[in-house]
C-alpha cells in the first residue's frame, strides 16, 4: 500500500485518513490497484476509509498502451 506514493502499513493508513476526514469529511479518496492486487484488499482499504469517516471514493485507471502491430 502506498499513500501519496510512499509506502505504508495499514494502521499508519488508517490514522492518515482519519486526520484527513478531520480536516475536510469531503476528501475524496482514490484508489489505484493493477490486476495482480486481490479484491478483498481493495475493500479493506474502502473499509478503513470508510471507517475513518471518508465516503468519497474514486478509482483511478490507468489505460493499457495501446497495442502496435508490428
Amino acid at each position: 500500500m502506498y499513500l501519496a506514493d510512499q509506502p505504508i502499513a495499514l494502521p499508519a493508513l488508517a490514522q492518515e485518513l482519519k486526520k484527513a476526514a478531520d480536516l475536510n469529511p469531503l476528501t475524496e479518496v482514490q484508489l489505484r490497484a493493477d490486476a495482480t492486487v486481490p479484491y478483498g484488499r481493495v475493500v479493506e482499504v474502502m473499509g478503513v476509509a470508510h471507517a475513518a469517516g471518508l465516503s468519497r471514493i474514486g478509482f483511478v485507471a490507468n489505460p493499457e498502451p495501446p497495442v502496435v502491430a508490428p
